[in-house]
C-alpha cells in the first residue's frame, strides 16, 4: 500500500521491518550500509560543525529500509534537522549523514535566513538525489568507505545514461568539499552574507 507523505516521496504505508514473505532483493537489506576502516571522530566532527550550520541531528529507530531523512521542522535556534537511523554502525550514519546533509547544503529543502545555502527546492526529486548521494558519493570515497551509491543513482536515471535536468556538477564539487573539511576538521561558524545590492536606475 502506498500513500504520499509531505517532504517525501511515494511511501509505504507498512515497513519492511512489519511484513513477512518470500526473500527480498539483497539490496533492500544492505540499504544505507557502508563498509570500510572508519575513524569515529569523522562522525564527531560533523556533528560539532554541522551544529555551527544550526542544523540539528539525531538518531533515532527508522525502518531498516529507511536510513534518514532531512526536514525543514525544527525550533527555536535550529535552521535545519535530520534523523539518521540509530541501528546503523558509525560508517553508516556518516554516509547517510553525507546525503542528508549535501540536501541540505545543496538547496533542496530552500535556503535560509543567513543565505549559508542556495534555494534550489525547484529542482524534481530525480535531480535531488542524484545530486545528494553524488556528493556523499565523493566524500565517503575519500575517507575510504564503499557503499551502494551507484545502485542507489541508478535508479534516478533515464535508460541508466542520462543525467537529470538541473543537476550541478559545480555545487556537487564545492559541498563534497565542504563537507570533506566538516569531517576533518573544526570549520568557523559561517556568517551571514548580505542580499546583492541593485544598482540604482
Amino acid at each position: 500500500m502506498l500513500i504520499l507523505a509531505p517532504m517525501h516521496p511515494v511511501m509505504l504505508v507498512y515497513d519492511l521491518d512489519s511484513t513477512d514473505g518470500n526473500k527480498v532483493p539483497e539490496e533492500l537489506l544492505k540499504f544505507g550500509m557502508f563498509s570500510g576502516s572508519f575513524r569515529k571522530d569523522w562522525l564527531d566532527q560533523v556533528l560539532a560543525n554541522a551544529a555551527k550550520y544550526r542544523i540539528k541531528i539525531a538518531f533515532k529507530t527508522l525502518s531498516s529500509t529507511h536510513g534518514g531523512f532531512a526536514t525543514t521542522r525544527v525550533a527555536d535556534e535550529w535552521k535545519m534537522r535530520i534523523a539518521v537511523h540509530d541501528a546503523l554502525d558509525d560508517a553508516s550514519r556518516f554516509g547517510i549523514l553525507c546525503h542528508e546533509l549535501a540536501h541540505i547544503m545543496l538547496g533542496h529543502l530552500g535556503s535560509d535566513w543567513d543565505r549559508w545555502w542556495p534555494a534550489r527546492a525547484n529542482l524534481d526529486e530525480k535531480a535531488m538525489e542524484v545530486e545528494a548521494e553524488a556528493t556523499a558519493f565523493i566524500v565517503t570515497h575519500r575517507f575510504g568507505l564503499e557503499g551502494s551509491s551507484a545502485a542507489y543513482v541508478s535508479r534516478y536515471l533515464v535508460d541508466g545514461q542520462t543525467i537529470p535536468e538541473g543537476v550541478s556538477l559545480d555545487l556537487i564539487a564545492k559541498t563534497a568539499s565542504l563537507l570533506e573539511r566538516m569531517a576533518r576538521e573544526a570549520v568557523p561558524t559561517p556568517k551571514p552574507r548580505p542580499y546583492p545590492q541593485r544598482s540604482p536606475k
